[in-house]
């Protein structure tokens, strides 16, 4: 407790404990490190991806050309393939000695190869190293086979066209140079296995690893069909692969994360601080003594000088500058600390009023919310400031805002008629603005109604009738109360209201709100002039 203002810590918390602020941080603070490493994980296993893919179209373009190559080889014997062998054989050594890739170019006769570039005029049953293909189908075909008789220990492709006569021409192509092929695209150092498959044949043996396959380690399945037939391509990927790309984007993006995460958690820390508890904020400005009191000076009519001034609360945070009064006063009452806020504002006017020199009957007029009117503190409070200020002998009128409703109306009109005894005045603050202003009228004893500067302002100048202004103006003379009229700007507004009744302006065609020290050098320069050399003087 400071200041001799009540500790409201106690039957207050806040929205947040610690261990929920701390938890909030550390959620804060994993969230991009969890992020990251999700995001890695998806990018190495697209990075695989998008590799295996270009590895693949390097693979699908080069087979296809080498078959190509083989069946542009095939289809110039195709029109000869019934001559005799020894008139064919010129040709197929000549186009497989001059076509790439192509290991022999053969003639079949029935189910007999007869004819062969390497081997001359022979006669081997196809079915030797071809049984399950034949060229009666009557169309191009194309297959993988274990073994042929030039060189049975490696695998090869051939690939085939009917002919004339019975007949139908055979072109081998090397399974070495596919294999080749696939492990310069596709190494085993890279990747698990790739699969090269031609019209439902096994793949290819150098391709394969002993262990089985896992399916989800399928990386890229292409197939592609040709003129001869179609081919599918499969590539798998290697878990320890897919395990060094993770490694090498986390080692790469996880700094960054790192970085987020503090900054992250910085920023949450410092709104935690600022925003965590509006409670604590007000409560720590008023032990801080971050709050002081402007007086806006109140123009008397019949007196024809100053005849008082509303004191304003103001909140200049050194971190964020001044705050809204609307923010900070609808904070405090949202947050019940609108009666410690009250009492501080209450003995901040008695500090300045301990130097200032106004005159008797001064009226110094202070808000009053309407917790703090149904309070059991508020006549200590308000006793208090009168002891206080007692040698100014000022006239303190109470201003009874509308924003919330009054609940314990009882205890309210007991307050107000205990401080009515003392001398104290009550006024209805921005009448006609909220929806209690009636209520108030029924309820609570009235000296002084202020009119909203929302009326003020419908009066133009030539104006002879403002209807709703007129009626709030004719309601308050009809209950004996005196008129202040709030945010008066121009002299059309003040003649105006004056004509009709009006004993006390408010505003800045008088003067703006000014601190203490401001306000009593204006007050000891100005506060007895009339209204119009105040004006003079502040235009000069």
């Amino acid at each position: 407790m400071e200041d001799g203002l009540p500790d409201a810590s106690s039957d207050l918390r806040s929205p947040l404990t610690r261990r929920e602020r701390l938890l909030v941080l550390i959620l804060v603070a994993l969230a991009p490190l969890l992020a990251c490493v999700v995001i890695c994980y998806y990018a190495a296993g697209r990075t695989e991806r998008r590799e295996a893919a270009i590895a693949a179209n390097i693979i699908v373009s080069e087979v296809s050309a080498i078959v190509e190559v083989a069946r542009s080889a095939m289809l110039t014997i195709v029109p000869h393939a019934d001559y005799p062998c020894e008139k064919l054989l010129p040709d197929l050594a000549v186009k497989a000695a001059t076509a790439p890739y192509v290991r022999t170019i053969n003639v079949i006769k029935g189910d007999v190869v007869f004819c062969s570039s390497a081997f001359g005029k022979l006669s081997i049953p196809l079915s030797t190293f071809m049984p399950d293909i034949g060229h009666e189908r009557g169309g191009e075909w194309m297959a993988l086979v274990g073994m042929t008789p030039m060189v049975p220990e490696r695998q090869a492709l051939v690939i085939g066209k009917p002919a004339a006569g019975g007949r139908a021409v055979m072109a081998v192509i090397d399974g070495r140079y596919l294999l080749d092929l696939m492990r310069a695209a596709a190494p085993l150092d890279m990747y698990r296995q790739a699969e090269l498959r031609f019209a439902g044949s096994p793949p290819l043996d150098g391709a394969r690893m002993a262990t089985p396959l896992d399916e989800s380690s399928l990386l890229v399945n292409t197939r592609k069909v040709t003129a001869s037939g179609a081919f599918e391509l499969r590539i798998y990927g290697l878990r320890e692969r897919w395990r060094a790309t993770f490694i090498a984007l986390m080692l790469r993006d996880m700094p960054w994360a790192v970085a987020l995460s503090a900054l992250l958690v910085w920023l949450v820390w410092r709104l935690q601080n600022s925003r965590s508890s509006r409670r604590e904020q007000l409560l720590r400005g008023i032990r801080a003594n971050e709050f002081h009191v402007e007086y806006q000076p109140l123009y008397g009519v019949s007196a024809g000088h100053c005849d008082g001034a509303e004191a304003l609360l103001r909140w200049v945070r050194p971190e964020f500058g001044e705050v809204r009064p609307g923010e900070f006063i609808t904070a405090a009452e949202d947050e019940h600390v609108i009666v410690p806020l009250t009492q501080h504002l209450l003995k901040l006017i008695a500090r300045d009023f301990a130097t200032m020199d106004v005159r008797p009957g001064f009226h110094l007029s202070i808000n009053f919310s309407p917790e703090h009117l149904s309070s059991e503190k508020l006549t200590d409070d308000v006793n208090a400031l009168l002891e206080t200020v007692s040698k100014n002998r000022p006239q303190i009128v109470m201003e009874i805002t509308e924003r919330t409703l009054i609940k314990n109306t009882e205890q309210a009109q007991r307050n107000l008629e205990a401080l009515r005894d003392k001398g104290v005045k009550v006024a209805i603050d921005d009448f006609g603005t909220g929806y209690c202003s009636l209520t108030y009228l029924e309820h609570f004893p009235l000296d002084l109604l202020k009119i909203d500067r929302g009326f003020v302002l419908t009066i133009e100048p030539g104006t002879t009738r403002a209807v709703v202004l007129d009626a709030i103006i004719d309601l308050a003379l009809s209950l004996d109360a005196q008129l202040v009229a709030e945010g008066v700007e121009t002299m059309a507004q003040f003649d105006y209201l004056c004509a009709r009744g009006v004993g006390f302006v408010q505003g800045y065609l008088y003067a703006k709100s000014m601190t203490a020290d401001a306000f009593a050098q204006w007050y000891r320069t100005l506060g007895s002039q009339p209204l119009a050399a105040v004006t003079v003087t502040s235009a000069q």
